[in-house]
């Protein structure tokens, strides 16, 4: 998939957007390189392949990248390619996004070999949690590491790690420093040996990554601290026995792919699955399946819950761990740069608009009856539901502000994740006196009712507000966590309509229980693509 970025954007976000750096004395990334090809400006060497298209680009960006020797301020940067210093800090912007540039070193660069500086340099633009490689090389020298476990395994990592990192020599115990990091290998033979190390490691408050490993498979977590993850037992129920001892031939893919991690979660300028799921990678086809460590109601470590442990976490726990955002201490801002994606910005501005539906037009919002002195007394009695207050209730609660709104930046009457609007707002209307009784839906961009079926569930209330979600369009951005956005976005539907229908005198009442799949049959939907979030009954009493 292709993803667009523009300068212009990337660049006015980076001056407000407190997740975004703009390096102040940029300096090329090593190993990497920009070239004219054809048209474009293509950028060799990161971590994925990426080109910059129009006369700009064409014109301007090899010479200021060349003039990025990390000496230079933008000021500096601006007088010598003879560019305005607001277009140098959007092209900069951009360069950074695209891993490119980075922050000339502070001090003395360290003294490491030209290959490693380089690796951490060309990559470390892959979590852009470092503003420089020599960020990766302290970071790596600060904490220290001790393998353990099977010691034919521990000695292919010390091969992998000793010219990389601190590797702990001295016999463990509380005092050395609290941020080691213990990485055990656990093998058939090593396996008896885990239950005292993780002890250890829980009582002197020191992390532990555990790698699992057998003639089938490999499993690289759980990363184990307590003060952010679940203990090993909930991090690693449910595995299957041990087959075997581990074949002599897989002592160095084993360390190889241990020692990646633990330059991931140190130096942060790889990608890493840790600290929150495991990896297990079958050892005959290379497949690998994540799996996130979720806690068990009742685990004596890590649950709030008491009573008797549960023999696995419930689906429900799986799915919020395999989605939930990472520790503080392993943010990725590079992840955060997705908003900025031009095919992530379009989604604001799409919108269903079922064209082969016959459409209601809605009577234009009177906001004034919202003003605080004009609130509905309870004391006279629900008011009667029109199609008014219908139309009111709607656009506050799942509508645009149409004045404020322009291509480029949709504005919404109720807070939605990432301003996408992944939620659809159904219609079941009784009350012949509003419009014809059937079901409808409303259509934001146009401020209609589409008329679905004239077929009527039943129901006592006269209109009922049924909440779907747009899997598809949500899980574009934001892959399986779009899920639990519906939710939330669903949450922010009902409290609005509650405001407005409070305000307005109507009965307004969220169901707590519903029937999905006999819902789904009369709306017509598929519970896969737009599962139902929240249901309401509105006007009559409540």
């Amino acid at each position: 998939m292709v993803a667009e970025m523009k300068a212009e954007q990337i660049g006015q976000a980076a001056r407000t957007d407190m997740q975004l750096t703009v390096p102040a004395r940029p300096v090329l990334r090593r190993g990497v390189r920009l070239r004219r090809s054809g048209d474009s400006v293509v950028l060799d060497g990161a971590d994925r392949a990426q080109a910059f298209s129009g006369a700009f680009a064409r014109e301007g960006l090899v010479p200021l990248t060349d003039a990025c020797d990390g000496t230079r301020s933008h000021t500096e940067l601006a007088q010598k390619v003879g560019f305005a210093e607001s277009t140098v800090y959007k092209c900069l912007a951009l360069l950074w996004t695209a891993g490119a540039i980075e922050e000339a070193p502070s001090a003395e660069e360290p003294a490491v070999a030209p290959e490693w500086a380089v690796f951490l340099s060309r990559l470390g633009n892959s979590t852009g949690a470092n503003q420089s490689w020599a960020d990766g090389v302290a970071l790596l020298a600060r904490r220290p590491v001790r393998l353990e476990g099977d010691p034919a395994v521990v000695a292919a990592a010390r091969r992998s790690l000793e010219q990389v990192c601190r590797l702990a020599t001295d016999p463990a115990g509380p005092s050395g420093p609290p941020e080691e990091l213990t990485v055990f290998f656990e093998t058939a033979a090593s396996a008896p040996l885990l239950a005292a190390t993780e002890e250890r490691c829980r009582q002197d408050g020191r992390p532990l990554l555990r790698v699992r490993a057998d003639a089938r498979a490999i499993t690289v977590g759980p990363y184990v601290d307590l003060s952010l993850t679940p203990c090993l037992e909930c991090g690693s129920h449910g595995e299957a026995e041990l087959s075997g001892d581990l074949p002599e031939h897989l002592h160095d893919l084993v360390a190889g792919l241990a020692s990646h991690h633990v330059v991931a979660l140190l130096a942060r300028a790889t990608i890493s699955h840790l600290p929150a799921d495991s990896s297990v990678t079958d050892t005959a086809t290379l497949v690998t399946e994540y799996r996130p460590a979720a806690v068990r109601p009742g685990c004596p470590r890590c649950s709030s819950t008491r009573g008797p442990v549960a023999p696995q976490a419930p689906a429900g726990s799986v799915y919020e761990a395999s989605v939930a955002m990472p520790p503080r201490a392993f943010l990725a801002p590079k992840d955060h740069q997705a908003h900025y994606y031009a095919s992530n910005l379009r989604l604001q501005s799409q919108f269903k608009d079922w064209p082969s539906r016959t459409h209601t037009p809605l009577p234009v919002p009177d906001l004034s009856v919202l003003a605080e002195a004009e609130r509905h007394d309870p004391a006279r009695g629900a008011a009667p539901l029109t199609l008014d207050a219908l139309g009111t209730v709607l656009k506050i609660a799942f509508g645009i502000k149409d004045e404020e709104s322009t291509p480029e930046r949709v504005k919404r009457w109720t807070a939605a994740s990432g301003n996408i609007g992944c939620t659809t707002a159904y219609v079941v209307l009784r009350d012949d006196r509003i419009l014809p009784p059937g079901i409808y839906v409303y259509a934001q961009g146009s401020h209609t009712l589409a008329a679905v079926s004239s077929q009527v569930p039943p129901g006592d209330a006269p209109c009922e507000i049924v909440i779907t979600g747009d899997l598809k369009k949500v899980m574009t951005k934001y892959g399986t966590f779009g899920f639990r956005l519906v939710f939330l976005d669903a949450g922010c539907n009902l409290a609005a309509a509650r405001e407005v229908a409070q305000h307005l005198g109507l009965g307004f009442a969220p169901r707590t229980d519903w029937d999905d799949d006999a819902l789904a049959l009369v709306l017509g939907t598929s519970p896969a693509d737009e599962p139902i979030a929240g249901v309401a009954t509105l006007g009559g009493s409540a």
